[in-house]
């Protein structure tokens, strides 16, 4: 949940708060129910624009705060702001990054994504900062970080006095510099809600392990389920974002003597290794165990998996976070901002089933 000088992304916010409060982009077209690329072309006088359209979007940019003062020409490209992350490997990535392309096109800037993990033999993981410090020597704008990177003094460092921005980071870093944040303990409180309401008790939860932000999502899995007083059945297996330990952590649970009957994950990922421990274990899926997952990625939605999955809400997310560091690039001082955007649930196939009956429970077998 948000610290005490956190705001809510959905709570109404008064004229007097500070710029977090303006519209976005995407605010602004959803408004008018146009597309990102022609609203901003509207708001730059495209011929191609009708005037009555064009007069629309840019009432709807006033009303909503939009930041008209800082929106360029399509040929004034003033600098490049480079996205940090830790893997291309991960879909919602690129969920954030389409959203954080299109708040930048506003102010002529553009977006470069660059992977900062290497493996160094005397650790297991770290950040490339000689990676961070070539573009800071290549002038680059500013940086925006998806989720946690390691060794953060290192990279902060490495950043010199460029602007800095994390989205989806752990609130271990509030305060620090800005942060535009999933709120997990809503987003988990959503899943546990609709768990419970299907009739689940026996349910558990696969993460904690690898970043803050995993520790911090099951800390929310274990509120929800209090909230429910059902702490004691609150069961934690170890498991960080692949989907190769979630396949391990889902056959720890499956082969107990006490199997869940729903289990929640740390992300999509985690949650297709869980699938594929089910798969292995004989379990139907929803039928005999439900399994959702975490980021509404394209994974989820696919035919196969048909993942109930929380939704990060990416596009406001992502945008948020580039008004936020074109501000500091554009010499806007203020303490370090934290928002916290509240997600939804996305109910799929996986989900779609209360517990299975006593009977159908597997044992636990001793073989000597």
């Amino acid at each position: 949940m948000s610290t005490q000088d956190s705001t809510s992304a959905d709570e109404p916010q008064s004229s007097a708060e500070p710029s977090g409060s303006r519209a976005t982009l995407r605010d602004v077209a959803d408004s008018v129910g146009i597309s990102s690329a022609v609203a901003l072309r509207a708001l730059r006088g495209s011929d191609e624009i009708k005037p009555v359209m064009a007069r629309r979007v840019r009432e709807a940019a006033e009303r909503l705060r939009f930041p008209l003062e800082e929106l360029s020409d399509a040929d004034d490209h003033r600098g490049v702001v480079a996205v940090l992350v830790n893997t291309m490997r991960n879909t919602w990535i690129s969920d954030l990054v389409r959203a954080i392309r299109i708040e930048l096109a506003a102010t002529g800037r553009s977006a470069v994504v660059v992977p900062t993990r290497r493996r160094l033999p005397e650790y297991p993981i770290a950040a490339d900062t000689e990676a961070i410090e070539s573009l800071v020597s290549l002038g680059v704008d500013g940086f925006l970080m998806i989720s946690d990177l390691a060794d953060m003094d290192g990279v902060l460092a490495a950043t010199g006095d460029r602007p800095f921005v994390g989205i989806g980071c752990s609130q271990e870093f509030v305060g620090r510099f800005d942060t535009v944040r999933i709120d997990d303990e809503v987003g988990q409180g959503l899943l546990v809600d609709h768990l419970v309401g299907l009739g689940h008790r026996e349910i558990a939860h696969v993460g904690g392990v690898g970043a803050a932000v995993a520790r911090e999502r099951a800390d929310a899995f274990r509120k929800a389920m209090a909230r429910h007083g059902l702490e004691d059945t609150a069961r934690v297996e170890p498991g960080d974002f692949t989907e190769q330990v979630g396949q391990t952590a889902g056959s720890m649970l499956l082969r107990g003597s006490r199997v869940p009957t729903a289990v929640t994950c740390a992300n999509d990922v985690t949650a297709l290794g869980v699938l594929s421990a089910a798969r292995d274990a004989g379990y139907s899926v929803p039928d005999q165990l439900a399994v959702a997952g975490y980021g509404n990625t394209s994974l989820a939605d696919s035919g196969i998996s048909q993942l109930t999955s929380v939704d990060p809400n990416s596009d406001r997310l992502g945008a948020i976070a580039a008004q936020f560091l074109v501000e500091r690039v554009s010499g806007h001082e203020v303490a370090p901002r934290d928002l916290a955007v509240a997600p939804s649930v996305v109910v799929r196939r996986s989900t779609s089933a209360g517990p299975r009956p006593e009977s159908t429970k597997r044992k636990r077998i001793s073989v000597d």
